[in-house]
């Protein structure tokens, strides 16, 4: 089996090779090119020591000196080039405790996670396969390397791999491997909320992010989402949502039926961003309230949610099948209201603070008051928003406020 290497991937093998080192393609390249994927990203293993490694390229960066790996750059490639290693014992469940040089690509081999994982490419040499990872990539398996225990003892984050892998390939997991993670579970609440956040998302945003069920018929999700969960999510028409980060943990939130205060504790619980944590608050806000009734409550709601935001919730009840003529109703008034430019904020009224100070208004709470129920009354009338008509209005209630002096 000959892969088609690129250039700058061939000319660091042979560089190492040149100067008296063995080195391979390892890991997830040397998959996909079994599966017949263009791989992203290349990875390679030697016998060198990075103190060896660096001063034989040009560029090179100290990426994970500590765990043996520099990172060589080649024109647009960056390769982590990483000495052959066996990993120390594993004592906080996610990182081993220490490396050490093996000098042998066998037992670099053996310290992998899943059998698909674990095999090595070499241009002339062909593939070093001692796990059986082809074979379980024919018969569509996630297959620990050794014992499962072992390996989701070292790293607990492995069990959310396996997931993941399952969700990006369509694999099934291997009847032991399934024992394992079951068994061990509460483990997984050992590692970082950054961490497992990424890997749920890349399972949210796969091809088959149905795999998501598996956290719950696997026993780990009482251990990453620590309140309690009022539903099991329906996860059948999940895949046709589109693959937007935010719509789909809306979704998912949505779907499990969380609302509120819960939704704002996960969104911090997992260290969201700042940016998902509000997509995802106003999406789930707009899914869990009665859809806006009239051209007015449309206005409203566009006045107090973006409307990326609004067409994201709208997006999530049709896939669902949720009053869909009423969507696109909602959706064609939407569409007419940007059109005509209707007034939808304070910036968009015919008035603004300086034009109700130039007409006599005294500085201070009255002003914003003022505007804010100018705005109501535009978003319910559009053809007031008018200078004239918005001035002689705020004349006209300003005598209602206590701290309001005649004009």
């Amino acid at each position: 089996m000959i892969f088609d290497i690129p250039e700058e991937i061939s000319y660091i093998i042979s560089t190492l090779e040149h100067n008296g080192f063995e080195a391979w393609l390892v890991g997830g390249c040397v998959r996909d090119f079994c599966m017949g994927i263009k791989p992203k990203d290349y990875d390679i293993c030697t016998s060198a020591r990075p103190e060896q490694i660096a001063p034989l390229f040009d560029k090179t960066i100290n990426t994970g000196i500590e765990h043996g790996t520099v990172t060589v750059v080649i024109n647009s490639y960056s390769v982590e080039v990483t000495t052959f290693r066996i990993d120390s014992d594993y004592t906080d469940h996610r990182r081993p405790d220490f490396v050490i040089y093996s000098g042998s690509l066998t037992k670099d081999l053996k310290r992998r996670d899943f059998s698909i994982n674990a095999m090595a490419y070499h241009p002339s040499r062909g593939i070093m396969d001692p796990y059986n990872g082809r074979k379980d990539i024919a018969d569509r398996i996630i297959r620990t390397v050794g014992d499962p225990a072992e390996r989701f003892k070292e790293d607990a984050l492995r069990m959310l791999r396996a997931i993941r892998f399952i969700s990006r390939f369509n694999f099934e997991l291997e009847h032991e491997t399934k024992n394992a993670i079951q068994l061990l579970a509460n483990t997984i609440q050992f590692v970082s909320a950054e961490r497992i956040l990424s890997e749920i998302n890349e399972i949210l945003l796969s091809s088959n992010p149905e795999a998501f069920i598996l956290l719950f018929e696997l026993g780990l999700i009482p251990y990453i989402i620590k309140i309690p969960i009022p539903s099991i999510p329906d996860m059948k028409l999940f895949r046709k949502l589109d693959k937007k980060l935010s719509l789909r943990w809306a979704a998912l939130l949505w779907k499990m039926d969380f609302a509120g205060k819960d939704i704002r504790k996960i969104c911090r619980d997992f260290k969201m961003s700042l940016s998902l944590t509000k997509e995802i608050i106003g999406i789930t806000d707009i899914l869990t309230n009665p859809l806006p009734a009239s051209d007015y409550n449309i206005r409203l709601l566009m006045s107090s949610a973006k409307q990326n935001i609004i067409r994201d919730s709208l997006s999530i009840l049709r896939n669902y099948g949720i009053f869909p003529g009423k969507i696109n109703e909602i959706e064609r008034t939407i569409d007419i209201i940007t059109k005509n430019k209707h007034c939808i904020h304070l910036s968009d009224l015919a008035v603004d603070g300086n034009d109700l100070l130039a007409f006599g208004f005294p500085p201070g709470k009255l002003i914003g008051e003022l505007l804010e129920i100018l705005l109501i009354c535009v978003l319910q009338k559009p053809f007031l928003n008018h200078r004239d008509i918005l001035l002689a209005f705020a004349e006209s209630i300003s005598s209602a406020f206590p701290y309001s002096p005649s004009l």
